[in-house]
């Protein structure tokens, strides 16, 4: 089938032209098909099927062709293919509903069904992966989702950033008041909305040309709303599900006037070209924040991706903190997101012959139950599973993070590690490193663990922030990072911000940490 992937009809149109054969006679031939030629499981209007060849299934060509005939029929489908080739086929289900504009409005297919239609039809597959919650992505197989969640991780870490300073931006011009901002999570029942819609970012707005002054006494709010993917360019395709869904809301009637954002590096001319034809806001990171910052968020996914496999230069972590660190609420994202890749830099720099693998992903019955952040293996000698907490010093750790570290990963991890023969008989360590503090019960259910295991078998182990400055002392370029953006608290310096927020909204970060500055808890 040289004319595949494509709909019964089309395939039957290019038969009566090439061969010069009836309608009736070319549907026949369809019927009588090879078994090379399979038929997708999802339905078309007039009964018409998606064919294609065995070869041809999970190409680009294969989505692409999909793609189109979806659109021309329903485009709910259409659009959550498009939101999943735009981000490397998976997407946090939580966030799903936004990138794919599905809604749950009257005579609409909501995500759900999006979602159950496509996983029956065997394109979609529903995934857990940790670090990332709850997924959906294509059905192309375990080593492909493992070979493209590092960039995907990368990716979302730096539009994370992005969004927080966007908040900042959008608080300081009075877009909306700081605290009614909204921003996406990967925490379920919790994304920013207007109306039947989801997005990446949402606010109340009543700036004039948004706001309805019917009753100038009590006004209607407006929406400020903002979507974001950094992608290295956005092509007509990946734009059309956010387009759908800013012209849609439009439509609503009830609904106020919304002021709609799209955030990228770049566009594709016929891109940009929609998004201005539609009356939305096409912005850069750069347009929005000057160079340094946008080309310090492209630094950040590249530095990301980088430190997942090789040794960084200190004082590029230390640049991402001085360029993107300026907005307050990126600050804890980027201690989070670096901590892991840092602490793998210092394994490099201080163990001799260490073999170093970045969340690594452990799997029992083909389901992802277990992540390690920095698995360092030296030959022979030892095997150390690391688990990074990069929390705002004097934080203490969740007691459900250490329950889930101590009763579910440790033992899954261990499981599958001796399954392999070359491992049975190395010790294995299982660390916790931690910028912040546990909890009295947390700390006694650490050494009760302890006091459970044969040394001689594996150890459980915390380093907190003083064990982990012994550990960099001897390293002076590691050590200045470490200390300054993950051993000190952000209060003990006054630092620029992005988009500085008013005095009284500092006195309140301020009186929320006081207590952090007083005397920590003897750790030993």
């Amino acid at each position: 089938m040289t004319e595949g992937p494509c709909l019964s009809g089309e395939l039957a149109d290019k038969l009566c032209d090439a061969l010069g054969i009836s309608p009736a006679a070319a549907r026949k031939k369809i019927e009588r098909r090879s078994d090379d030629v399979r038929a997708l499981e999802l339905p078309f209007p007039r009964k018409a099927k998606f064919l294609y060849l065995r070869k041809q299934y999970s190409t680009p060509l294969f989505w692409k062709r999909l793609a189109t005939a979806l659109a021309e029929s329903n485009g709910a489908y259409a659009r959550a293919i498009r939101a999943l080739n735009a981000r490397d086929g998976v997407i946090q289900r939580a966030n799903f509903a936004a990138a794919a504009a599905s809604s749950n409005g009257t005579r609409q297919i909501s995500a759900e069904d999006v979602i159950q239609r496509l996983v029956s039809a065997t394109l979609l597959q529903e995934l857990d992966v940790p670090g990332l919650g709850p997924c959906v992505g294509f059905r192309r197989g375990d080593a492909y989702i493992d070979e493209r969640i590092p960039a995907i991780r990368a990716r979302l870490i730096a539009e994370e950033v992005l969004l927080q300073s966007v908040q900042e931006w959008g608080a300081k011009l009075g877009l909306g008041s700081f605290h009614s901002f909204m921003l996406r999570t990967n925490v379920p029942g919790l994304a920013p909305t207007v109306s039947n819609f989801e997005w990446d970012l949402t606010a109340p707005s009543f700036l004039g040309p948004l706001a309805t002054w019917a009753d100038a006494s009590k006004p209607k709010p407006g929406f400020f709303a903002v979507d974001v993917l950094l992608k290295e360019e956005v092509s007509a395709d990946d734009i059309q599900p956010f387009v759908y869904k800013c012209t849609a809301l439009r439509q609503l009637r009830g609904v106020g006037r919304c002021l709609q954002f799209f955030v990228a590096h770049r566009y594709s001319r016929e891109a940009l070209s929609i998004i201005r034809q539609n009356g939305i806001v096409a912005a850069t990171p750069e347009s929005l924040f000057g160079t340094d910052v946008a080309r310090a968020l492209a630094e950040l996914t590249g530095t990301l991706k980088q430190a997942a496999t090789q040794s960084v230069d200190p004082e590029k972590f230390a640049t991402l903190f001085e360029k993107l660190g300026k907005s307050q609420g990126a600050v804890g994202t980027l201690r989070g997101a670096l901590f892991e890749y840092l602490v793998a830099d210092v394994i490099r720099h201080t163990v001799a012959g260490v073999d170093i693998t970045m969340n690594k992903i452990y799997r029992w019955n083909g389901k992802d139950v277990a992540e390690v952040d920095v698995r360092a293996v030296v030959k022979d000698r030892e095997i150390r599973f690391i688990e990074c907490k990069g929390l705002l010093p004097g934080r203490q750790l969740s007691e459900k993070d250490v329950d889930d570290w101590l009763v579910r990963r440790i033992p899954a991890v261990r499981k599958q590690t001796l399954e392999n023969p070359e491992w049975k008989n190395i010790p294995l360590k299982f660390e916790m490193w931690l910028t912040g503090e546990l909890s009295p019960e947390s700390k006694a259910r650490v050494e009760a663990a302890k006091a459970e295991v044969n040394p001689e078998r594996y150890t459980i182990d915390v380093h907190l922030a003083s064990d982990i400055e012994k550990m960099v002392e001897p390293l002076p370029a590691l050590r200045k990072v470490v200390t300054q953006h993950f051993l000190r608290h952000p209060l003990a310096a006054q630092d620029d911000v992005i988009n500085p927020l008013s005095k009284r909204r500092i006195n309140q970060v301020e009186a929320k940490f006081a207590h952090l500055a007083q005397p920590a808890e003897d750790e030993s």
